[in-house]
């Protein structure tokens, strides 16, 4: 198994992997291909060659992103994880200041509706004669 551009073998910048055996008496092999330095419009150049002793035609798989996984990670996904934690960290500090300053206010008692009105209009109140 290698890796070719321009039907040109690769050995700069592949990594081959191990060999390792399945449970069904087949086996598995990966040889991985650094593409950080080559251009989405230069992957149709590249392809994965997998030779198999005592068969006659080779497998050959055109590098696409459609078929071959990478692990790439995507930077706008990583932009909006980073924007949601930073409003939920500015909302928590936010709340937790607001129920600091609240906690440290001074509390008034309870005033019935009788004793408000008064108090709002004392003009108004009307006080039994003596």
């Amino acid at each position: 198994m290698f890796w070719r551009k321009d039907g040109e073998e690769l050995h700069e910048d592949v990594d081959h992997g191990e060999i390792l055996p399945n449970n069904d008496g087949s086996f598995q092999m990966s040889v991985d291909l650094n593409l950080s330095s080559v251009t989405p419009e230069d992957w149709r150049r590249y392809d994965c060659v997998f030779h198999l002793s005592g068969v006659k035609d080779d497998i050959i798989t055109k590098l696409d992103k459609a078929k071959i996984r990478t692990n790439w990670v995507d930077s706008s996904n990583i932009t909006i994880l980073m924007v949601v934690l930073a409003v939920v960290l500015i909302a928590v500090i936010g709340f937790t200041v607001y129920k600091k300053k609240k906690a440290k206010q001074p509390q008034t008692p309870p005033v019935n509706s009788s004793e408000l009105s008064e108090r709002l209009n004392p003009e108004t109140t009307q006080h039994p004669a003596p």
